[in-house]
């Protein structure tokens, strides 16, 4: 790829980190000033959001530092190959992720030889495995779902001790 077309693409991807930071900010503070202090359900609420932009930070600061490596890999002449081996990355990778640093193999061997200790700083989407909290046994049959034969509400032929018909 040519320094200019690289350069181009990392100049994009800093705008929409720019715009990114900016959309989380906001949506923080509009959280913050629409909710009360003295409502639990807004406090909540408020420490949800401000959980939430907090996490949406740290993956924005770890985006922030892959695109100033990359720029400092343009500016050395290693842009477009691998950091690990020295590879070429194909154009049509750092066209679609310009942050790239390892080819498509080596990401998804560290990916994988990652997976068992935590998410991978690549990934921002979805859980490949959102089902994974069944396997926790903390998480198993928490009293939450009710299945056949529940005792939560009784059969409405159950005897509560409440007569339905006048005394004699």
């Amino acid at each position: 790829m040519d320094n200019a077309r690289a350069r181009a693409l990392l100049d994009q991807e800093r705008r929409r980190l720019e715009q990114l930071g900016r959309a989380v900010a906001r949506d923080h503070d509009d959280a913050v000033a629409a909710s009360s202090p003295e409502d639990p359900v807004d406090g909540a609420g408020r420490r949800v959001t401000e959980e939430t932009s907090q996490a949406l930070s740290e993956q924005l600061r770890d985006r922030w530092g892959a695109l100033e490596r990359a720029e400092a890999r343009l500016a050395a002449g290693t842009y477009g190959t691998s950091v690990l081996s020295g590879r070429p990355i194909p154009d049509e990778r750092l066209a679609a992720f310009p942050l790239a640093e390892l080819t498509v193999q080596e990401a998804a061997d560290r990916d994988r030889s990652l997976s068992g200790s935590r998410e991978p700083e690549s990934r921002m989407g979805p859980s490949r495995d959102p089902f994974r909290v069944f396997e926790d046994p903390a998480a198993q049959d928490d009293g939450l779902v009710e299945d056949e034969g529940s005792d939560d509400e009784p059969d409405p032929e159950a005897n509560l001790g409440v007569r339905t018909t006048p005394e004699t």
